[in-house]
């Protein structure tokens, strides 16, 4: 750094870019730096007020800074700081800091209020008034981080917001805002916003009510924006979850039956309501892979069992069946299918048999899949009445001419 009697030149007849260099010099002395925040060119300004080395006694001229970039450069630098600082109470500069970052965050630019709600989102010492008008921000940008993170906010002030939301999207900051109380919660639920409603669903931390629960399971039916997180929602109550089985978008099925903890008898029914939509009548328009994704879903429920075979055989869905058996056979789908293209009902039956079907089931599968000509009668192909050698025999063969 130069001596003092060249900063004073510099101060005085200094061209800009000497002013310049000096006020964002971390050696710069503070007087130097007092001097240049009045400077009249806005970017010398805004090198003091970004300057590691400029005192705190500047903050307030510089948040005060006509000059938008001024008073942005000081948002940064007080951003930096932020986390350092004590209460303001308790220190007298810390107090000067704060005093600046309050009045930033009520700037005509939203990028200044967004710098100083994005700093001290989550600082337990910020002035408590300050986050409050952070929180009642019209711009998201800036309320959002702090009504999800400030810790200084109380049930009462969040359910005020609630009451009186500066914008709609407020509701939703409040909703995903980790581990609301059921106070909170009900109110939100009041509102009866849908898009509120849904990001607090999937809040997992929030706390809602079983009532509440049941009644939103109810409307899911028609919003079906709520049944991802309701199905995943970790303290679904059991009979919300079997409610949920009876209208939810097939694509969730899968996650609602794998639900860990439900009491067995209401497994057992999810399971039972799950393979009564999954395992039916042959689907127009379907796809085999759609078919075979509905039995995947069944067979990882533990829910592919005799009924749901023979509901889908006695459907004539045969895409599904060829699937599912391929699933409980543990075999490869394409197994599957060489036995139904050369329709070979013992080679079924001993794929029947390795899936663990009953005969009446088998039979029925078979019937499907492999049916026997209208003038010829069938002979008996279940699998209580093949030998177990023929049938694995059967199967092997089978096996290698798919795979050929």
């Amino acid at each position: 750094m130069t001596g003092m009697t060249d900063i004073a030149r510099i101060l005085e007849e200094g061209p800009a870019a000497a002013r310049a260099v000096l006020a964002a010099s971390p050696a710069a002395p503070p007087e130097a730096l007092y001097y240049l925040m009045a400077d009249s060119a806005p970017s010398i300004r805004a090198a003091v007020a970004a300057n590691p080395a400029s005192p705190y006694q500047t903050f307030a001229t510089l948040a005060g800074d006509h000059d938008q970039s001024v008073r942005q450069a000081l948002a940064t630098r007080l951003a930096d700081i932020a986390p350092g600082l004590p209460a303001d109470q308790q220190d007298r500069l810390a107090h000067m800091a704060w005093d600046a970052l309050a009045r930033l965050a009520e700037d005509a630019a939203e990028e200044i209020r967004a710098t100083v709600a994005e700093a001290v989102k989550d600082l337990p010492d910020a002035p408590r008034a300050m986050m409050l008008a952070l929180a009642r921000d019209t711009s998201l940008r800036v309320a959002d981080p702090v009504i999800r993170l400030c810790p200084l906010l109380t049930e009462e002030d969040l359910l005020g917001l609630v009451a009186a939301p500066p914008v709609a999207a407020t509701l939703t900051a409040i909703a995903r805002r980790p581990a609301i109380s059921e106070t909170v919660a009900d109110a939100l639920v009041a509102t009866g916003d849908p898009v509120t409603i849904t990001a607090l669903l999937g809040n997992r931390t929030a706390a809602i009510r079983e009532s509440a629960l049941d009644a939103l399971v109810v409307q899911a039916a028609e919003h079906t924006a709520w049944q991802e997180p309701l199905v995943r929602r970790p303290d679904l109550p059991p009979r919300a979850a079997l409610a949920l089985a009876r209208f939810v978008a097939e694509g969730l099925l899968g996650a609602l039956v794998e639900r860990p903890g439900l009491p067995a008898d209401c497994a057992a029914r999810i399971r039972g309501a799950v393979a009564a939509r999954l395992a039916g009548a042959a689907r127009p328009g379907e796809t085999a892979e759609d078919a075979a994704s509905r039995a995947a879903i069944l067979l990882r429920a533990g829910a592919l069992d005799d009924a749901a075979m023979l509901r889908a055989s006695r459907g004539g869905d045969a895409p599904f069946v060829t699937a599912a058996l391929a699933g409980l056979a543990a075999v490869p789908h394409s197994t599957v299918e060489h036995a139904v293209v050369t329709r070979c009902s013992k080679s079924l039956a001993g794929l029947c048999r390795k899936a663990g079907l009953s005969d009446t089931a088998a039979e029925t599968v078979i019937g499907l899949l492999a049916p026997a000509p209208p003038s010829t009668a069938r002979v008996a192909v279940a699998p209580s009445l093949v030998g177990d050698g023929e049938l694995r025999w059967r199967i092997d063969a089978v096996s290698r001419a798919a795979a050929r």
